[in-house]
């Protein structure tokens, strides 16, 4: 019996701690993952632009299969922070993504229309930078503009 109080009692205490801190959720994607998405993401779609540009296709579709899967999941970013352009943009990005991985992923693969589709990707990730990033003073990289949540 004394048992049961006890667990009853730990059962009491943690779901109060929960109700309290239910005002501010655990950020399932904080920025440092997403910086750090972004930083991996980069080197994925240069070398996906040099296999493209050599006609390796299995290697530049590799490339950004695991670029898509490193953009895709900050869309939880995005929503925790309420960006809905951010996410607009996303979803434009992966779709033009998914489309090039049609494109790679025929029989015979068109080399022109693949660099052309890539070509539309750079300019659209470009619109998510120009809204929420900027250089750090130095050439020491990138950094979220003043004011992003």
């Amino acid at each position: 019996m004394r048992a049961c109080v006890v667990t009853l009692s730990v059962c009491l205490v943690a779901g109060a701690v929960l109700a309290a801190s239910g005002d501010k959720p655990y950020p399932i994607f904080p920025a440092k993952y997403f910086v750090e998405n972004m930083k991996l993401l980069g080197p994925n779609f240069a070398a996906a632009d040099a296999a493209l540009a050599k006609g390796d296709f299995e290697a530049a579709k590799a490339r950004l299969i695991r670029s898509r899967e490193l953009l895709a999941v900050t869309i939880t970013y995005w929503r925790d922070r309420k960006q809905d352009d951010a996410i607009r943009i996303l979803r434009d990005v992966l779709a033009k993504l998914d489309g090039l991985d049609t494109t790679l992923s025929a029989e015979k693969v068109d080399q022109a229309a693949a660099l052309s589709q890539f070509k539309q990707i750079g300019p659209a990730c470009g619109q998510c930078h120009n809204a929420y990033r900027e250089a750090v003073p130095g050439g020491k990289g990138f950094r979220f503009k003043a004011g992003m949540p």
